[in-house]
């Protein structure tokens, strides 16, 4: 029999009834709280459910109404869904331990559980691949080849200018490159005394990678898309003046026939120097204007005025004496646009005393004469091979106070 003695039952040594009652003791059966010790069973507190707050021994396991188990359970995360990532935590004492993937594509380490689930959110609606995690570099070094298929080897070295210029960002990953990445390095190109076209072409190149960032599912948006210079230009091409051109007509270097028919035509250097004589006339003749690589040269009829007609014509008879296929041909100089820009057309501005002029101001002196003599847009937008009739005013008209004033002028009362 249980012996008991205020607030205890002492257990016979040798009875059955001995364990019954551990055994009650040990599943949380017993009517009141007792524990357990040296077999005395102890009268305490009464302890209640978790759940439904019957009232049960301490140390009971389990519930004997409800079944509900009483020990703390350390609270786990609830299982994310298929596809939609992974979260798990690194081993070690690290400042962020939390890792977060999806697709087996690492995404990155965070401080919390919290900051690694919305990294993941954030990657709801992406692709994630292999290329997720691309570098500025390994971004331009994909792109390079698919832009090359349209634009020239010229256009394509100014790109790798600006690709060198921006060595603060080839080992960061794309995706996390922001606006005000992307304005850092321009704003150090500014400070170091870079031209504006320089930034421009920078800036180009950041809008053309995160297009095509965006294209492969990489970011979700152009954050170069608003990205400004103010860097200035330093060097602005303008008109030959009236007395700058007579003194062209009056030269004796060997490039002066040249010089005075690309101001009397407005063309090219490069789109001059490959005429082919098949295609040139008494008072003009038939060029390509620029064209994106891989279509079609776009020609057009180039006419030329009385500045440079009486030269144009003698080139014309001294090529087809030569027997050659080019206009240029008939030319005794340098024949190469390169070549002719730096030994003789440099020659001829040292001969009229000029400085800081190349052959292209021949084709802003053909605008802006253009202008003045009342030609309209729509008529020198052909003739220059623009597509946009602003472009002449805007990029190639030089018009001076005086021109202004003379215009004005006209504005009359009817009588």
């Amino acid at each position: 029999m249980l012996a008991h003695r205020s607030g205890e039952m002492r257990l016979p040594t040798h009875h059955k009834q001995e364990q019954s009652a551990l055994l009650c003791y040990h599943i949380g059966l017993l009517p009141v709280n007792y524990s357990h010790s040296r077999g005395i069973l102890r009268k305490e507190h009464p302890m209640d459910c978790c759940k439904c707050k019957a009232t049960l021994p301490d140390g009971a396991v389990f519930c004997h109404i409800c079944g509900k188990k009483q020990t703390p359970e350390t609270r786990k995360h609830r299982k994310r869904a298929n596809g939609s990532g992974t979260i798990y935590k690194m081993p070690g004492n690290r400042g962020k331990p939390w890792a977060a993937k999806r697709n087996n594509v690492y995404l990155g380490s965070f401080k919390t559980y919290a900051e690694a689930q919305k990294a993941l959110e954030r990657t709801t609606d992406a692709d994630i691949t292999d290329k997720y995690n691309l570098t500025f570099a390994q971004i331009y070094e994909q792109w390079k080849p698919i832009h090359a298929r349209e634009v020239s080897k010229a256009q394509m070295g100014c790109y790798a200018t600006a690709f060198n210029q921006s060595a603060t960002l080839h080992d960061r990953k794309f995706r996390t490159l922001r606006k005000s990445d992307f304005l850092s390095v321009l704003l150090h190109m500014e400070e170091a005394g870079m031209s504006k076209s320089s930034c421009e072409k920078l800036k180009q190149l950041f809008g053309q990678l995160s297009k095509w960032a965006m294209d492969e599912g990489i970011v979700n948006q152009n954050h170069a898309k608003n990205v400004r210079t103010t860097a200035e230009q330093k060097s602005v091409k303008k008109p030959f003046t009236e007395e700058q051109i007579k003194a062209i007509q009056n030269a004796t270097c060997r490039a002066r026939p040249i010089a005075l028919i690309l101001i009397a035509t407005g063309a090219r250097t490069i789109e001059f120097f490959n005429v082919p004589i098949t295609d040139c006339y008494d008072d003009y003749f038939i060029a390509g204007s620029k064209a994106k690589k891989g279509q079609p040269v776009k020609r057009r009829v180039i006419p030329v005025s009385d500045i440079g007609r009486d030269a144009y014509r003698d080139l014309l008879q001294a090529a087809k004496a030569s027997g050659k296929p080019r206009l240029i041909d008939g030319y005794k100089g340098n024949r190469d646009s390169v070549n002719f820009q730096k030994r003789d057309f440099t020659a001829l501005m040292a001969e009229i005393g000029v400085s800081d002029m190349t052959p292209y101001n021949c084709r802003h002196t053909f605008s802006t004469l253009a202008v003045k003599s009342g030609i309209t847009p729509a008529m020198l937008a052909r003739m220059m091979g623009h597509e946009d009739i602003k472009t002449a005013d805007k990029h190639y008209t030089h018009l001076d106070a005086e021109d202004i004033l003379r215009e004005v002028s006209k504005i009359q009362l009817s009588a």
